[in-house]
């Protein structure tokens, strides 16, 4: 089979070797000018004057037709970044299925081909399918992979773009030391010198997530100032978006009810609309607990209403039970106690499909419902389930909150930030 280019440049670089011109090879109804559009890739030939080529050339129409090694592996390379480049539309359009199956075959063609390069950009797009279809033990196992690859810690970036998203796995899971150590090594693998400003901020963002979820969040107020220095030098967008995201999460957390409401406002109106629909309904869902609690109920019932609309046409079911969370606490606010009840049952019925630390928020939430509605043996057995889950999760802020709170009376003012309403990306 005759491929061109690849055909005339064999025909080309044999003929120049043995010393032949064009019109050496040429005849038999080939003429020079023929000989050259083939050489130069212009002209496929036929079997026939490939036969009489290869005669002239001294080569059997094998050695002339079939690539040489190096092509071989060229075309090969081609061929796995076309399935890659596949693989990814496919991610983008929703097929993430194929995607993942693709990507598992992309990433065994290129190991065994020894195509480092390919290999690792097919784990790290496997890594987001796999968040994308919710297996988090398989994605952890690809993030984990790709930290011990050799291509990544030949790039100090590289190894921060590897670190964060590990360390959010790791987040969401609960396992917020090991997360908060990730992030700490990300940031320290970004060059401070303004030459890798949107790692940075990733890193930072990371960080100061982390030791918001494990209430650490006195150590973040000069982080938190320099995620903001460094967020207005990005363009409006997600990553702008998020930063401000989590600055807002830890005024709050200080006691800085206004600037908190103040920075999430900037931070929705930077959001991206073309942002994956998972971020873009967490953050709404950050947004109305944030206003919620800080006392802002109009502006809550606002974006709670829009949360639920979208949840009912785009959300899955763990987005539901994060909205019915947010109900429990706004129809406690609202004094509607047998609404609570409701939406709490909602909460409990469906919070398995939570990760930890929503679970936990969750539990709290229900168990002020039942607290408010007089049972309180239900109401001890949530705030212990809430308990149990910040503990096993090195939350043990948010822990000593909740035991705390199932001590004191139900009308006793609040001390604190409330622990349910601190939500990170």
């Amino acid at each position: 089979m005759v491929e061109q280019p690849e055909f005339g440049r064999r025909v080309r670089e044999i003929r120049v070797a043995r010393g032949l011109s064009q019109s050496d090879i040429a005849g038999n109804g080939t003429s020079p000018s023929y000989v050259s559009l083939v050489e130069s890739g212009n002209r496929t030939p036929s079997p026939k004057v490939v036969r009489a080529l290869a005669d002239r050339l001294g080569v059997s129409v094998d050695e002339l037709s079939s690539p040489a090694p190096q092509e071989l592996q060229r075309l090969h390379r081609v061929e796995l970044v076309g399935r890659l480049i596949s693989a990814r539309s496919r991610q983008s359009t929703g097929d993430l299925a194929f995607a993942r199956d693709e990507l598992l075959d992309v990433i065994r063609a290129a190991a065994a081909a020894r195509m480092e390069e390919i290999q690792w950009e097919a784990r790290w797009e496997l890594a987001v399918t796999l968040g994308r279809l919710g297996e988090a033990d398989a994605r952890e196992e690809a993030l984990r992979q790709l930290l011990s690859d050799p291509l990544t810690d030949s790039s100090p970036l590289l190894r921060a773009r590897v670190a964060v998203e590990t360390a959010d796995v790791l987040r969401h899971a609960g396992r917020l030391s090991e997360s908060v150590l990730l992030s700490e090594e990300a940031l320290r693998s970004v060059p401070d010198d303004g030459t890798a400003v949107p790692e940075r901020v990733q890193a930072q963002v990371s960080l100061l997530s982390g030791w918001l979820a494990s209430g650490e969040w006195e150590r973040g107020a000069g982080l938190r100032e320099e995620l903001l220095s460094s967020a207005d030098a990005l363009p409006a967008g997600q990553l702008q978006a998020t930063a401000l995201w989590v600055a807002a999460e830890h005024h709050y957390a200080a006691g800085e009810p206004e600037q908190a409401l103040a920075v999430m406002d900037r931070a929705l109106s930077r959001a991206d609309p073309a942002a994956d629909m998972a971020t873009r309904l967490r953050m709404l869902w950050a947004a109305a607990l944030l206003h919620l609690s800080a006392g802002d109920e109009k502006t809550a019932g606002d974006l709670a209403e829009r949360l639920a609309q979208t949840v009912a046409l785009l959300g899955t079911s763990a987005d539901a039970v994060r909205v019915a969370t947010l109900r429990t606490l706004a129809a406690l606010r609202a004094g509607t106690v047998d609404r609570a009840l409701e939406h709490a049952g909602e909460v409990v019925r469906g919070r398995a499909k939570l990760p930890p630390l929503d679970r936990a928020g969750g539990a709290v939430a229900a168990a002020r419902a039942q607290r408010t509605a007089g049972h309180t043996a239900d109401a001890e057995a949530e705030y212990r389930t809430a308990a149990a889950l910040y503990e096993a999760a090195g939350a043990y802020r948010s822990a000593s909150a909740v035991w705390r709170e199932l001590s004191v009376p139900a009308d006793a003012p609040a001390t604190s930030a409330d622990h349910p309403a601190i939500v990170t990306p």
